[in-house]
């Protein structure tokens, strides 16, 4: 009886070992399309996720106009910006991106959860003063 009970516990020990890291933290990875709603019509960006373990990484590209009166960046080339305290728990994520135009740093927190093929969340921060009403946002896969 002794070596079936032990048997067991090592089969069940060799199945919970070998088991994948949840479907959603590796969906995560990859390239994404995220659009958001502003006064100004539909601002999109390129979310490109790395997942290890729990930690994300990666960049978001923007493209932004010239806008007048400064602002900084310059033209509506694409900008890669590196993501920082990425994370991820089950199918939540969060990670903050922090952008610098002239002489103002703007930092946003992205949350959100991955539901498939979909990414749903919203972005916090960034507005005057670093403030601002938490923006919805979401995410497919690049067709």
């Amino acid at each position: 009886m002794k070596h079936g009970a032990l048997l067991t516990a090592l089969l069940t020990a060799a199945v919970v070992a070998m088991a994948p890291a949840p479907a959603s933290a590796q969906d995560l990875a990859g390239m994404w399309e995220l659009s958001q709603e502003t006064g100004r019509g539909t601002r999109t960006s390129t979310l490109s996720l790395t997942v290890d373990g729990m930690t994300l990484t990666g960049t978001v590209t923007t493209t932004r106009g010239r806008r007048g009166g400064g602002g900084g960046g310059g033209g509506g080339g694409p900008q890669a910006v590196a993501i920082s305290d990425g994370k991820i728990d089950g199918s939540s994520f969060s990670f903050t991106l922090t952008r610098t135009f002239g002489d103002n740093t703007i930092t946003q927190t992205y949350s959100g959860t991955i539901d498939g093929a979909t990414l749903t969340g919203t972005i916090e921060g960034g507005g005057r003063g670093g403030g601002g009403q938490p923006r919805p946002f979401t995410g497919k896969r690049p067709s």
